[in-house]
Order: structure tokens, then sequence, then C-alpha cells
């Protein structure tokens, strides 16, 4: 179990974004090989694409988010020293952070009235909300990925991307 644990802490956005992927290729292969054939299209692939690349962008930002691998403008700290350049970079995911914090509440406010209204795809009758909980779950996984890379810089000594120094 403790492997298993340990090999998703590294590897679970990866599998997630790989699967998800398969899938998508996979329905728009077989989408297209149905409409040459019959010559009518799947609603129900159409849809369960689209849904799936939701939650492929956002888990992929995640899986980012974990790496460090975001697009973020560093140019400006290169010639700062390395504590002013790691306070600089705190202070972004500080605020990063605070940005999920809030579209974390704001997805779970939606969720929650919808509730209220449920309302279900055309095609494939899916609860919308388990479309919508992609975002406050994406966005909750990318806190923590960063909290977990700042733990690994201050426990392990793991520098944080965009501190090392530009050759």
């Amino acid at each position: 179990m403790k492997k298993l644990l340990a090999w998703l802490d590294v590897h679970f956005e990866d599998a997630l974004c790989g699967i998800l992927l398969v899938g998508i290729m996979s329905m728009l292969m077989a989408q297209v090989v149905v409409r040459f054939v019959f010559g009518h299209g799947l609603t129900f692939s159409e849809e369960l694409c689209r849904f799936s690349f939701l939650y492929l962008v956002y888990f992929a930002a995640s899986l980012v988010a974990g790496k460090g691998a975001h697009i973020r403008v560093t140019a400006h700290t290169r010639k700062l020293p390395a504590p002013m350049r790691v306070g600089l970079l705190m202070l972004a995911d500080l605020l990063w952070l605070g940005f999920n914090a809030t579209v974390i509440y704001q997805g779970l406010l939606l969720i929650d009235s919808m509730s209220t209204r449920p309302m279900v795809s055309g095609g494939i009758l899916l609860d919308l909300r388990y479309v919508y909980f992609a975002v406050p779950a994406a966005f909750m996984l990318q806190s923590f990925r960063i909290l977990q890379r700042w733990r690994r810089y201050f426990r392990d000594g793991i520098p944080v991307p965009g501190q090392q120094e530009e050759a």
C-alpha cells in the first residue's frame, strides 16, 4: 500500500492525463469511423470527449504546478540575490494559492447551487455537477502540489523552479 501511495504521489496526474488523452483519441477515432461508415455521429462520444478534455486540461495544470513548470516570468529575478529570488517566488505562489482558494470556494458554491436545480447533459444525461467538479478538484490538487513543492524545498533543500541560476 505504501508503494502504491508513493507511486500515486509522483505519477497520479501523469497517469490520469494519459488515460484521458488515450480515451479522447479513441473516442474521436471511433467517431470518425462511425461517421464515415454510417453517415452520422455518436452523440455520446462528442459529449464524453468534451468532458474528458475539460478534466484533462485542469489536471494537466495540476501536473505542471507540481513540477513547477507553469509559465512564469523569472527574467526579472535573475539579478536578485538568491534569498530575495526565493522570497519573490514564494510570494507569487502565495498569491496563486489565494487565487486557487477563491476558485475552489466559488466552484463548490456553484456545485452546491446546482443540487437545488440539477442540470444534465443533452446526449448522455450526465449530471453536470460531475463535470463541474473538475474545477475545484483540480485547483485543490494544484494547491496541494504547490505546498508539496515548498515542503520539499524547506525539508530536503530541493530548489524551487526559477530559483536556479541561469547558465
